[in-house]
């Protein structure tokens, strides 16, 4: 809440329908805490009155200074921004919440179309940079991603002791013998689903990822599997069975396209993984390693070495989640990956955002002068498919084309543009 008058221009919202007070805690069943510090207007009051419907709590800042004492009391899960407040630069705000907290996200508004305060923004860890043309839809499918990221990043610092993992069955994990069994059961229900990644100018998939899953009930998702092994110090265990899947799954992958396969930055520490008689050491040339989990890798030096290891033996290499904050062009230019993968924030309504789409043609027109492919991942729609096409994307993953599935699917002709058009950078095979 406000620590003092109000600047000219600060936002100060107008009253709820529903009787508004400020919680001294978390709202029980809220989707998250979003903290605005926007100035006033229709659109400042049509996103709080959306968050809130979206089941979100809402708290408000009226200036920069007052938004960082905000967050120096904690419990917040999004910081909603204008990127030019009354008395703080949106750059300057960003530093300074990265001091006060690393994870929770951050999403930059902006009145201006400023391409190079948006890439500075993304290098410095913000989600996203907005310009107030965005819908209410996208603004709030953002700020769920933000709230998404910042649950896995309070997930990560709970004790090795307690994991408040609660699958469908109710069953929450509270010491580490009952998740090291459930986590056992779940090892040996792994199994990996693929989802093509297509040449719209080729009009077929150039490639797959790899992407796990598993049947144990207790730990039915990605992420509660990947925690359950960080937290037991067994991800050596999970990188290995995924890699001995992948392996076998090759025997029926398309002749002519290459297999995505994840590994966590913990995963190169693994002599496992180097070693010239691994299953899936002897497909390499058909493989391309994706760093994910939007982790940044610890020693960045060390990493070359590792990255040029697996050259050696004739992987390739991907960076995930270009844009998103966490991967930034930094990381792109030392560790020369021969791909990298749009985030889907950036990616998602690019055809209604015209800051989305000059970050994305510049980055297209960077990848294609280092030589680097350009995957734009989470396409979803036509119009998101043409409109990545025209700013000289080729390579496109997304439930516009499959989902994934157990086998290897060839997306129907139906889905690619009528006409194949040659995008103008970019569209060169992992």
């Amino acid at each position: 809440m406000s620590d003092g008058p109000s600047p000219k221009g600060a936002f100060v919202p107008k009253p709820p329908s529903a009787p508004a007070r400020e919680h001294s805690g978390r709202r029980p069943g809220a989707a998250g805490r979003v903290l605005l510090a926007l100035t006033s207007g229709p659109q400042a009051d049509g996103w709080s009155d959306a968050l809130r419907r979206d089941g979100f709590d809402v708290v408000y800042a009226e200036h920069g200074e007052a938004a960082l004492r905000r967050l120096l009391a904690g419990d917040i899960d999004v910081l909603l921004s204008g990127a030019q407040l009354p008395d703080l630069h949106g750059l300057s705000l960003l530093l300074r919440v990265r001091a006060i907290d690393p994870d929770v996200s951050v999403i930059l508004v902006s009145t201006r179309n400023d391409l190079d305060n948006a890439v500075e923004a993304m290098e410095r860890g913000a989600l996203r940079y907005l310009t107030r043309a965005v819908s209410d839809a996208e603004m709030l499918t953002l700020v769920n991603e933000g709230a998404r990221i910042r649950r896995n990043a309070r997930r990560r610092y709970h004790s090795m002791t307690v994991i408040r993992s609660v699958g469908p069955t109710g069953r929450s994990f509270g010491d580490v013998s009952s998740l090291a069994e459930a986590f056992d059961l779940a090892l040996r229900g792994v199994y990996l689903a693929f989802q093509p990644i297509v040449s719209c100018t080729d009009r077929r998939p150039v490639a797959f990822e790899a992407l796990m899953r598993c049947i144990e009930p207790q730990l039915p998702s990605p992420p509660a599997l990947l925690e359950a092994a960080e937290k037991l110090g067994r991800l050596e265990d999970l990188g290995r069975r995924i890699r001995s899947l992948a392996a076998e799954a090759i025997a029926t992958l398309p002749p002519s396209a290459r297999l995505f396969v994840n590994v966590h930055p913990q995963d190169l520490n693994d002599p496992d993984l180097y070693d010239p008689s691994a299953p899936l050491t002897r497909h390499a040339h058909r493989v391309t390693f994706e760093v994910t989990e939007r982790a940044r890798l610890d020693d960045e030096k060390a990493a070359q070495v590792q990255l040029r290891q697996l050259r050696a033996l004739g992987y390739h290499i991907a960076i995930d989640d270009l844009g998103a904050g966490y991967a930034g062009l930094a990381s792109v230019a030392a560790l020369h990956p021969e791909v990298v993968k749009l985030d889907m924030s950036l990616v998602r309504g690019v055809d209604r955002n015209p800051i989305s789409a000059r970050i994305i043609r510049a980055l297209t027109a960077v990848c294609s002068e280092m030589g680097i492919c350009l995957v734009a991942e989470g396409v979803e729609t036509v119009a998101e498919r043409e409109a990545l096409l025209g700013l000289g994307c080729d390579l496109l993953q997304g439930y516009l084309f499959a989902r994934p599935t157990p086998a290897f699917v060839h997306p129907p002709m139906e889905f690619y543009p009528p006409v194949a058009v040659r995008p103008k950078a970019g569209a060169a095979e992992g």
